[in-house]
């Protein structure tokens, strides 16, 4: 073949696949961590490391305490994000306008109501 000179050994294609699953064991720790109310969604966007970037908006926002998956998609839809971004992806008015959203909802209004305030600033 022309290009064997690019295929990986089966030790490297082993550690890299033994690295992907950690990495997501990881992500799924840190989903659970932010579910329980352990760490903060804050924390979570302000964090730099590779773990929490990799993370979808919509995974990140159905484990933020009381938005669920329904709220998520609302959340999502109010803001005109994609439930496909990642944290990485997001600019700094993005996160603002999140944390914002995160805010009104742990102070007790119900996400459909933050969607409504989000939806009418615009």
């Amino acid at each position: 073949m022309p290009n064997e000179s690019f295929r990986y050994s089966k030790q490297i294609s082993d550690q890299g696949r033994e690295r992907s699953v950690e990495v997501r064991r990881e992500r799924a720790a840190l989903k659970e961590r932010l579910k329980a109310g352990e760490i903060g969604p804050v924390d979570v966007l302000n964090d730099e490391g590779s773990v929490a970037a990799k993370i979808r908006m919509f995974a990140f926002l159905k484990n933020c305490p009381g938005v669920g998956a329904v709220g998520a998609r609302t959340l999502l839809r109010a803001l005109g994000l994609s439930e496909t971004k990642t944290i990485r992806s997001l600019g700094p008015v993005q996160k603002a306008r999140i944390v914002t959203a995160l805010e009104m909802v742990r102070a007790g209004v119900r996400v459909d109501r933050v969607a409504e305030i989000i939806m009418s600033e615009r």
